[in-house]
């Protein structure tokens, strides 16, 4: 019985598909925050994380070369004791409606 309460919030964490504050809208800073999304997950190895793609998209700012700067705090592994919280960072350069990432960290 004691795996059942674990096991339910495991699956119900996966259920989230990874991301908290729902979608990121329309627009460049929602195509960069995709692409910054896809960038983290590549580097989460599968472990379970919360990204708010909307807070995202909007700290969208200018960065040097035409690039794109984007910010937002990520959790990996939520609710587990593995849990930590880092910020993302992560430079995109646009190709017509395409977002390139250019660089990408996670920041303590």
């Amino acid at each position: 019985m004691k795996r059942a309460v674990p096991m339910s919030l495991v699956l119900g964490l996966a259920a989230c598909g990874g991301e908290a504050g729902g979608g990121a809208g329309k627009g460049p800073g929602a195509v960069a925050a995709e692409a910054c999304r896809a960038a983290a997950e590549a580097r989460l190895d599968g472990k379970l994380y919360q990204l708010d793609l909307a807070a995202l998209a909007a700290s969208m700012r200018e960065a040097s070369n035409g690039e794109k700067f984007l910010t937002a705090p990520i959790v990996i592994e939520p609710g587990l004791t593995s849990e930590t919280r880092q910020i993302v960072e992560c430079t995109v350069r646009f190709t017509g409606e395409r977002a390139d990432v250019v660089g990408f960290v996670f920041n303590w």
